[in-house]
């Protein structure tokens, strides 16, 4: 089945109902209807929609982010722009977004704005740049992690580095772009030629991306998936403009943003792990760092445990995690992800559904991301959503307490949470996911932004190859559970949407069980034929047998070596006494 060609345009051919967007005219304007100033906000800042998508100037947000003091100065800012704009701006029904003037108020007799702490903050622009870390390998993160901020743009403001050559990527930013009021500057693709994205962004991007940042007159925000090396080549050559990064340094990332921290290495038992540093009484799961097979080896005597579990310090979404109940499978381990962590395999509490208890937490800079506790909905070793926490009170005022105790400690400059396990309803710190945005991010962020005060809750799948993310966006809004941006408080909508592969769907309601609502409502438009289900199986029985295969063929290499190895050692020591005897003689 091929894939649609297009989105743009073709939605009403298609018969999908969009939402209404105003129509820009093309008469001139003064500079001063650029944006409409926001309302100070704390937290993460994230600038909520002002009316209907397309950027349509309004007087007051249509969903304020939190609190709003009617008192604030930058209410007062807002009030006098509007004073102060030219009659035919305000007779007008809308108005166009000039890219070069976008973000400028300018009136010496107007306050200044009242600015956040956070250099996330709503008044400064952003460039989203989520490329996956050295240490990924599949193809899904490859492209889903870029793709999973389209939907967190601000129109006419940020921009999004995206994979190019990547069809299903172009269809998902085709669709953002409609329903948000995008315009084509806010995506800026790579050549798609190298996986990480990072190494893809060349000399002539970075030049795009200094034209529109010294022409905004702004003050910018990189926001990258995690700060690398690969990251760092190019944003360094951006360091002479008004640009600042939302994320650690390299020495935080070594330090703090790893598995590594929960525990000792085993090279070093004398030395406290970071966390026992931070708070000796934060629980952990019971294991040891390793970087070889003979650190494996001891740390699974030390563990004393039959099953124990491998974890990659820098994996991601369970990847490379495998459960070891042998010491044949240690001793030839071959470090595919680099350093790990070998743990005690635990008994996890379980919900009613038979799903392991798993809550995790979530952080930007020093402040809790919203006050959330959501628990993983897990499958194996990966989640497949979050839902509203099942744990009791005291579960979840120990797990807010530890990670307030690692903020404090290790003092973050950028995005991270935390994930725990349930034993007997003790809360063990199970995983650090530090120093890089999480899965999570993307859902409570997009409430934040468009419905603060719902529920939520959020799924992962396969999407089928033959439903484009415009068809079944039709079939929510025939259904009646669309969720508008900027206008509805309740319903559905794509966080992420790769035709034939991955997907996030948020659904948003008044509690938990609307959301159950909603969520049974939209699933059977996901479901896969019975042929895709066969391709989909067959496709990760040939991955696994892949990897099986290429794991055998390392290791009879490996053997193959020893074994030349040896019989050198025997050659030389047979030629040593050879020459040992001639010179008796």
């Amino acid at each position: 089945m091929t894939l649609v060609s297009s989105v743009g345009g073709n939605f009403e051919e298609a018969g999908i109902l969009m939402p209404p967007m105003p129509v820009a005219t093309s008469a001139p304007r003064c500079t001063r209807h650029a944006i409409a100033v926001e309302p100070a906000v704390s937290d993460f800042e994230v600038s909520p929609q002002r009316g209907p998508p397309r950027a349509k100037l309004s007087r007051k947000p249509a969903v304020p982010l939190g609190p709003v003091d009617e008192s604030d100065e930058s209410l007062a800012i807002e009030e006098a722009y509007f004073a102060s704009v030219c009659s035919e701006c305000l007779a007008g029904d809308s108005m166009i977004i000039d890219p070069s003037v976008v973000a400028q108020v300018v009136s010496e007799n107007v306050p200044k704005l009242k600015r956040s702490n956070s250099i996330l903050g709503a008044e400064r622009r952003r460039i989203w740049t989520h490329g996956p870390r050295p240490e990924y390998k599949k193809e899904s993160q490859r492209y889903n992690l870029p793709a999973r901020v389209l939907t967190l743009l601000r129109p006419g403001l940020d921009i999004a580095i995206l994979p190019g050559a990547h069809e299903r990527t172009r269809h998902f930013w085709e669709f953002c772009k409609e329903v948000f009021g995008y315009e084509d500057w806010q995506a800026i693709f790579t050549s798609g030629n190298i996986y990480n994205m990072d190494d893809d962004t060349d000399d002539c991007m970075v030049e795009t991306l200094r034209g529109i940042i010294t022409s905004s007159n702004c003050e910018w925000t990189l926001v990258p998936y995690c700060v690398t090396t690969q990251f760092q080549r190019w944003a360094d050559k951006l360091s002479d403009l008004p640009v600042q990064i939302f994320g650690e340094d390299l020495e935080w990332i070594n330090t703090y943003g790893n598995k590594g921290a929960l525990h000792r290495h085993i090279q070093s038992l004398d030395v406290p792990s970071v966390i026992e540093s931070l708070d000796p009484t934060i629980i952990v799961p019971k294991g040891y760092t390793c970087s070889s097979c003979s650190d494996l080896v001891k740390a699974y005597e030390l563990i004393g445990s039959k099953e124990v579990v491998i974890k990659p310090i820098y994996g991601a979404a369970g990847e490379g995690i495998i459960f070891v109940s042998d010491v044949a499978t240690l001793q030839s381990y071959d470090f595919p992800y680099g350093v790990v962590c070998l743990e005690e395999k635990l008994d996890l509490d379980k919900a009613p559904d038979g799903v392991a208890i798993s809550p995790a937490l979530h952080y930007n800079e020093d402040q809790f991301l919203g006050e959330d506790f959501v628990d993983q909905i897990m499958k194996g070793t990966t989640y497949m959503g979050w839902r509203q926490s099942k744990v009791e009170p005291s579960f979840q005022d120990e797990a807010r307490r530890c990670l307030r105790a690692f903020i404090k400690g290790s003092m973050p400059k950028g995005p991270g949470g935390v994930d725990f396990l349930s034993v007997k309803g003790v809360p063990y710190l199970s995983d650090l996911n530090t120093g890089r945005f999480n899965g999570c991010h993307t859902p409570k962020l997009f409430r934040s932004m468009y419905s603060p005060d719902a529920h939520f809750y959020c799924w992962k799948c396969t999407t089928p190859e033959e439903l484009h993310v415009g068809q079944f966006y039709k079939q929510l809004q025939e259904a009646g559970c669309a969720f508008v941006p900027g206008q509805s408080k309740y319903g559905v909508f794509p966080l992420l949407y790769l035709q034939g592969k991955s997907a996030m769907f948020i659904a948003l309601a008044e509690d938990e069980e609307e959301c159950l609502k909603l969520y049974h409502t939209a699933s059977p438009f996901l479901a896969l034929s019975p042929q895709q289900q066969a391709r989909v199986k067959a496709a990760k029985q040939l991955r696994e047998a892949e990897e099986q295969a290429a794991k055998a063929e390392k290791h009879a290499l490996a053997m193959a070596e020893r074994a030349r190895k040896a019989l050198e050692e025997a050659d030389a020591e047979a030629a040593a006494a050879c020459h040992l005897a001639v010179c008796s003689t």
